[in-house]
């Protein structure tokens, strides 16, 4: 299996510990069955002169391509490959701008009121903090948040990925896996609809009392050539590479300093349930500086190198956008599917890049 990220599936982090059921191992990472992820450059991204990213997705620009190394004549053959990757480390530093809030925050992910919300992590008034499990595998609950009230966004609200959901309580506390796992329930959250990127979880819920979305955040661009041909450079060791598709373009000035990031997902899936191989999943960030010039970086990703006889498709999506501490800074919530498993991770802009922060989901 080959990866595009060390720290991929943050589902089986809280999912009942391993299991030999064909799921993804409890260490945060995708199971070996089948398919693999490449890890992200470790070396300086290649910048490009590109203003158009910090302008509407309709106009496209010329980019270099990423590099992994110091930029050649020739892109890459294909983005690091590690066979068997450690879980990246949580990043614990607190948010560089803005003032976040000294409370203690949970957040979680869910889909409506109906059913238990999964908690993803917290901010415990100066860091981030993971969930975590005993060396049973059972779930070391979160702390009780300092803040009653809970509002909710996704980027599947038929309101258009602005809108929020705010002025609700958490719930009693339900089952929400296999095992043990409990999570509240929200009353009155909205049911948040399918959609074709929806993946299960699909909505983040935090307990705030500030806006969650102190700038706009819009999907568009899907119909820009340019972020085609990015998403195929990075999978250029895939052979099918070029016959992905851009199903979300997402933008949003994360950090408050007047430029949009963009976020792509890039995907090859033709085999929705069992994957077919060189099947691929992967989201990439555009990274524009006042300048006009901008870094592409491989956030997520996913290829499926040998299909195998159980449900196995592995696909990433983004879900949602918020600010989960009240620093200003709005956080990146990406959706997963692996297997007989969904989850979320929590992506923090600290030091100018997105790092993972937290996450969950449930899997056997």
């Amino acid at each position: 299996m080959r990866r595009l990220a060390p720290f991929l599936l943050t589902a089986m982090l809280v999912a009942c510990g391993t299991t030999e059921s064909g799921g993804a191992e409890t260490d945060g990472t995708a199971g070996e069955a089948g398919g693999s992820t490449v890890e992200p450059p470790t070396t300086e991204p290649a910048t490009t002169d590109d203003s158009s990213a910090s302008v509407p997705a309709t106009e496209t620009s010329a980019t270099d391509a990423p590099v992994t190394e110091p930029p050649a004549t020739e892109p890459p053959d294909a983005v690091p490959v590690t066979e068997t990757p450690d879980t990246e480390p949580l990043v614990t530093e607190p948010p560089s701008s803005g003032r976040a809030t000294d409370r203690t925050a949970v957040f979680y992910a869910g889909s409506g009121a109906e059913t238990p919300w999964v908690p993803l992590g917290w901010w415990d008034g100066t860091s981030w903090k993971e969930i975590a499990v005993t060396d049973d595998f059972e779930l070391i609950p979160p702390p009780i948040p300092d803040i009653g009230s809970v509002a909710l966004t996704s980027l599947d609200l038929p309101d258009g990925p602005e809108a929020v959901v705010s002025g609700l309580e958490l719930g009693p506390e339900q089952p929400y896996c296999i095992g043990d796992e409990a999570g509240p329930l929200i009353p009155g959250a909205p049911l948040i609809p399918d959609t074709p990127v929806s993946l299960g979880y699909d909505a983040v819920a935090v307990t705030a009392d500030w806006p969650l979305q102190p700038r706009e955040v819009r999907q568009v661009g899907l119909e820009n050539t340019e972020y085609a041909e990015i998403g195929e450079r990075f999978f250029a060791g895939t052979p099918t590479a070029a016959e992905g598709s851009v199903v979300q373009s997402v933008r949003a000035d994360l950090d408050g300093n007047g430029v949009e990031e963009v976020l792509i997902t890039y995907e090859r899936i033709t085999e929705p349930n069992f994957g077919a191989e060189n099947d691929f999943t992967g989201i990439y960030v555009r990274y524009p500086s006042a300048d006009g010039s901008v870094v592409d970086e491989l956030l997520v990703g996913y290829v499926m190198e040998d299909p195998v006889d159980f449900p196995s498709i592995g696909r990433l999506t983004i879900a949602a956008i918020a600010d989960l501490n009240g620093d200003g800074t709005m956080e990146v919530m990406v959706r997963d599917r692996f297997w007989e498993s969904a989850g979320m991770s929590v992506y923090a802009l600290q030091g100018g890049r997105l790092n993972r922060v937290g996450g969950g989901g449930c899997g056997v």
